[in-house]
């Protein structure tokens, strides 16, 4: 069904997560209980955040056809023109959502979908370049959730997590991706030295498993949050850490990717318990 088709074009899972973190940070920085805003915002980072996966696709249509090649528009369920179209209504969507919320949340929408069109016109082919904005990108959907929100300090660590996991996780990727975007004719963070490459992932990895434990010693956030931390989001980095740091390591690209990802989940998890059990016995 066509309608399957555009469904998984968005990627759903990421969907997911990024209306969870938009929904957490509006939660966290205290924005007020407004069932109509916090819906409007989830929309509108869900549209955002498809407007970028469609866009991406588009550019990807050659390369998916060797990495991906069960993506919609790589394997014909999508005409690329179908697509274009689709992208409009997610970027238009995403913006009206977000100025029905406040002008603040509008321009703080704007400036994510021109990011994402250039991600996907320009500095996909670029090495690391490309890397670093999307890691922004997911990084500041929590901070988008949280815009006026008496308590948006809160979430800058979180951000600078979700950003340093990230990072790695879109290095893995391309490196991941390497034969399809060879095929292409992109040159990509795959084409730096993968020695290079390594030590950036072992970086964020080292600064990230620093920082995670300041929300809880800086009294951001509590006890819930510090075991959920050790019962959960340590055992996943140790992990993937342990399959990265092994000579063959490339072989398991897919799979670190994937720990990566739930190492973010349990990060986010590991938030909202800690306030939900706050405002239980608060």
């Amino acid at each position: 069904m066509k309608l399957f088709s555009y469904i998984k074009l968005l990627r759903p899972v990421n969907m997911l997560l990024i209306a969870f973190g938009v929904g957490l940070g509006f939660w966290l920085a205290h924005a007020g209980w407004h069932l109509d805003k916090f819906v409007l915002l989830i929309v509108a980072a869900v549209c955002a955040g498809g407007f970028g996966n469609v866009v991406n696709d588009i550019a990807d249509i050659a390369t998916d056809r060797v990495s991906h090649p069960k993506r919609p528009l790589a394997a014909g369920d999508i005409s690329k023109s179908g697509a274009k179209v689709f992208a409009v209504f997610c970027a238009g969507a995403a913006v009206i959502c977000a100025f029905l919320v406040s002008w603040q949340h509008g321009a703080g929408a704007i400036a994510p979908l021109f990011l994402l069109l250039l991600y996907a016109l320009f500095f996909k082919g670029t090495p690391l370049a490309g890397n670093v904005l999307v890691s922004l990108l997911v990084a500041y959907a929590i901070i988008f959730g949280g815009l006026q929100g008496p308590g948006l300090h809160r979430l800058f660590v979180p951000a600078i997590l979700a950003f340093l996991l990230n990072l790695g996780r879109e290095i893995i990727k391309d490196i991941q991706d390497g034969p399809g975007d060879r095929a292409a004719g992109y040159v990509t963070t795959a084409s730096l030295p993968h020695s290079s490459l390594k030590a950036i992932i072992t970086l964020c990895g080292l600064v990230y498993a620093m920082l995670v434990i300041v929300p809880y010693v800086s009294r951001g956030f509590g006890i819930v949050y510090a075991l959920v931390c050790l019962a959960a989001v340590a055992p996943l980095h140790v992990y993937w850490s342990w399959l990265f740091y092994k000579s063959d390591w490339q072989q398991s690209a897919g799979k670190i990717s994937s720990l990566i990802k739930y190492e973010m989940i349990c990060g986010l998890i590991a938030l909202a318990l800690d306030e939900a059990v706050k405002g239980l016995i608060g």
